[in-house]
């Protein structure tokens, strides 16, 4: 029977109810295997055009800053005082952000949440989940919103 442990678990995180979840899940794991925990949010790029809607480039960039920073301590609040857990905060494409992560920080498991489109859905829009499985060697544990 071969075992499968992970002692370095990184956890995308949203604000999501899939995300939320998958933080639970990470928890549980990195519980039973005396796991770190890594929890990443991806600020989104600001769309070029931004500044055609009377909106300040700069001014949006800082708040999707924000909006990361404040995911990232609601997740952490999730999680127990009994796991160790640190927050990693990146800016960019989210899953090539996630997967550069992956590289860096040397992680035996990915934790996403799902939106749970149908397949025709995810084949025309693309999924986060979709490129990191694609995009990265470390096992990617899909778990869903409900």
């Amino acid at each position: 029977m071969l075992v499968h442990v992970f002692l370095n678990i990184l956890v995308a995180v949203d604000g999501s109810a899939s995300s939320r979840r998958a933080v639970e899940q990470a928890v549980d794991l990195a519980r039973a295997m005396n796991s770190l925990l890594t929890l990443i949010a991806v600020a989104p790029p600001v769309p070029p055009y931004v500044s055609f809607a009377a909106v300040s480039p700069e001014q949006m960039k800082a708040d999707v800053e924000r909006w990361a920073e404040t995911k990232l301590l609601e997740a952490a609040g999730l999680v127990p005082d009994d796991v160790l857990v640190h927050r990693v905060q990146r800016s960019g494409h989210i899953g090539p952000e996630i997967v550069a992560e992956l590289e860096r920080g040397h992680y035996d498991l990915v934790v996403l949440g799902t939106r749970g489109r149908g397949r025709a859905q995810e084949n025309l829009l693309g999924s986060v989940n979709g490129y990191v499985h694609f995009h990265t060697h470390v096992p990617v544990l899909s778990v869903p919103g409900n």
